[in-house]
């Protein structure tokens, strides 16, 4: 009876500690995370919408660069 309350009390602290470590890493990334950079300018200029050129803003899927790289020459 002892073994199973020190087994279910190390249970408890592990889940707890193994929360604690999640919100802080997510509580890391949010802070770290770049802001967007996608320009709506673009989309209205175009006529396109801003999923033709990214599928995450501001990664741009193959189209964007594509569309990207031609507008560099």
């Amino acid at each position: 009876m002892q073994n199973l309350k020190a087994v279910k009390s190390a249970l408890v602290r592990a889940t707890v500690a193994t929360a604690a470590l999640s919100v802080l890493a997510f509580a890391m990334l949010a802070v770290a995370a770049p802001p967007a950079s996608a320009n709506p300018a673009i989309a209205k200029a175009t006529g396109q919408p801003c999923t033709k050129c990214h599928t995450a803003p501001p990664a741009l899927n193959d189209y964007g660069k594509k569309y990207k790289e031609s507008q560099k020459k």
